[in-house]
């Protein structure tokens, strides 16, 4: 090995063994990183359910409180004789909540509705767990099962006596639809998020894109579609103890399971690990850039010694044109001369593309005629100076071309209305100039010419706006001439 290969040995592998232990470093922090924003983001998505499900337990509740109410009202009333009362009744509860329908019917499902219609309910599915748990009376909700359509209802009971000691069920429905509503507006991204009950009954489909209910007559189960590593004695678990949980799931992603506070059901979440990958990306993107900065610094600290020099020649560069700059200004406003501005705005003409633009020449007016040689003094005309550049742009050209006259060139003013605009603007800077001392007040007038349409170079241009200007002052003070 000679002594060049030798030479770059010594700075070779100490830059590789750095390279290797920051790729370790960055590794375990990514991995670190990366399990943080995941559990930050979970409990985004759990509380983001929570705040929805509050929101529709208040609405349950109220509902409840209603039909409680109702029920108990209900005790001084018979269902034959009452009738129109009763339905009047169950017609302003629904009106009054989120309820959809309400009824009344004896112990074997015979009643009617809240617009008086007959009914029989008897045979319905859900009618055997009705008598089961309410016909000693009570309050409380089912979510019935034997529906097609996922979105269905909950059915909220209250087991009635009426005052002729008869016994019977006041029913109401809150849709699913509804509890659906509130909570899937597509906030995060999911494989599947459904409203599912204790026995695994699937309500409502919610993110399911990638995931079709069964249109059969028995409703859906959660447990025959279970991402493999996932419990459903867990989930089950969750519901009946109202605990919130959420879980890795090995090879497929993370689940979780946000329970009503009222219902036996939950919102159960499942999200892939590509899935998590997109949505905690963003937050991830300042440590990518970190590490692709780390990567860098060493050929950064390389090409330093080539960008100082580049600098400092850019520097010298810049301190030359500005002194060159500084010689072409106007020694009392510091603004441009005629023969820089001029410079300027063919410089402009000539760079490559389409140019326009519109040049104003301002002419500044005494109110004092008899003192026109003093009245143009160096105060006033920094004054007036510094109006002008606090009105225009800093890429707009701004010179004095002669005692009492100054110039404003706009670039790229290529429609009519952006002429009309500036016009516009030009013709109020021009009612707001205001320059006094004691009695005696500067006014100005301006004359206005386009680009190219008033000439091709600068020196056209800049004459067609004097002569404007010239025009502009037989007009009267204030005016703006083209």
């Amino acid at each position: 090995m000679n002594k060049s290969n030798r030479k770059h040995l010594r700075w070779l592998i100490p830059l590789i063994i750095y390279y290797v232990i920051m790729a370790i470093t960055l590794r375990t922090y990514w991995t670190y990183s990366y399990s943080r924003a995941v559990e930050a983001k979970e409990n985004e998505i759990a509380f983001d359910v929570e705040m929805s499900l509050d929101n529709i337990d208040f609405s349950v509740e109220n509902a409840m409180s209603r039909i409680t109410q109702l029920g108990e009202s209900l005790s001084l009333y018979t269902p034959t004789y009452n009738k129109n009362q009763i339905t009047l009744l169950l017609k302003n509860m629904v009106e009054e909540t989120e309820l959809s329908n309400s009824f009344v019917c004896d112990l074997d499902g015979v009643g009617y509705d809240m617009d008086g219609r007959d009914i029989n309910v008897g045979e319905a599915a859900y009618f055997g767990d009705v008598t089961d748990e309410y016909s000693r009376g009570g309050v409380g909700m089912i979510l019935p099962d034997g529906q097609a359509d996922m979105d269905s209802e909950i059915l909220i009971i209250n087991g009635i006596t009426y005052s002729n000691k008869e016994k019977g069920y006041l029913i109401a429905t809150f849709p699913v639809i509804h509890v659906s509503d509130q909570l899937f507006k597509d906030k995060y991204i999911a494989n599947r998020s459904d409203i599912v009950t204790i026995d695994g009954d699937i309500v409502t489909f919610g993110h399911s894109k990638k995931y079709e209910g069964n249109s059969g007559v028995t409703r859906q189960k959660l447990w025959n579609d279970l991402p493999a590593g996932i419990s459903k004695d867990t989930i089950k678990l969750s519901i009946s103890q109202k605990n919130l949980y959420m879980s890795d799931v090995p090879d497929y992603g993370y689940v979780i399971v946000v329970p009503f506070r009222n219902m036996a059901a939950a919102v159960v979440t499942f999200i892939t690990e590509d899935e998590m990958r997109q949505m905690v990306d963003g937050s991830l993107q300042p440590l990518r850039y970190a590490f692709i900065w780390s990567i860098a610094s060493s050929l950064l600290l390389v090409l330093m010694i080539y960008i100082a020099n580049v600098i400092s020649n850019f520097v010298e560069k810049k301190k030359f044109e500005k002194d060159l700059t500084e010689a072409e200004r106007d020694v009392v406003t510091g603004l441009m001369t005629r023969a820089s501005a001029t410079r300027a705005i063919d410089n402009y003409i000539n760079e490559t593309g389409e140019k326009r633009g519109i040049l104003f020449v301002i002419g500044l007016n005494s109110s004092d005629t008899g003192e026109k040689e003093d009245i143009f003094t160096s105060e006033r005309l920094k004054e007036f100076s510094r109006s002008l550049e606090a009105g225009f742009r800093a890429t707009d050209i701004l010179g004095r071309i002669s005692d009492n006259e100054f110039l404003v060139f706009l670039k790229d003013i290529h429609e009519e209305k952006d002429v009309r605009k500036q016009t516009d603007h030009m013709q109020m800077f021009l009612h707001d100039v205001k320059v006094t001392d004691g009695e005696r007040e500067l006014s100005a007038n301006a004359g206005a010419a386009l680009f190219p349409d008033s000439g091709k170079n600068a020196a056209d241009i800049l004459n067609a706006a004097e002569s404007a200007l010239i025009r502009s002052r037989k007009d009267g003070i204030g005016m703006l001439s083209f």
